[in-house]
């Protein structure tokens, strides 16, 4: 029941949930009896819940800027939160700009609309990525 143990943190429960759907036993019968497109779809939210996770922390480094052209809703949802598709004009710190598409968990508190300024950090896996971290100012 958890009565007396100690608190639970929202990074634990996300690195359980991942070795309950990849790995050992329960990960066996994931494969066995979940189809793939649905087990690339849940392993994409446990992805996206861990970005969002990562942002909210603190743990990454603000590395770009990038003001939203559009929103377009996928009609997914973690937690009750929405995930979207930002289509940005991002400036990186050193000064480049370009267009980037983004599919992304957002705060249903915090949807960004077009016209606003939103905060970008490198991805710890993959450098190449850029992860969502809200909105700025």
């Amino acid at each position: 029941m958890g009565w007396f143990g100690k608190k639970k943190n929202p990074q634990d429960a996300l690195e359980k949930a991942d070795k309950l759907m990849n790995k050992g036993l329960t990960g066996m019968m994931m494969k066995g009896f979940v189809p793939k497109e649905h087990r690339n779809a849940i392993n994409q939210s446990l992805e996206q819940a861990k970005q969002a996770q990562m942002a909210a922390t603190g743990a990454l480094a603000l590395t770009a800027t990038a003001k939203v052209r559009t929103v377009r809703d996928t009609g997914k949802l973690i937690n009750f939160d929405p995930v979207v598709i930002l289509e940005l004009d991002v400036t990186e710190n050193d000064g480049s700009q370009y267009t980037k598409t983004l599919e992304t968990l957002v705060s249903k508190l915090q949807i960004p609309r077009a016209g606003d300024i939103i905060g970008l950090a490198q991805h710890p896996a993959n450098s190449s990525e850029l992860v969502y971290m809200g909105p700025i100012g």
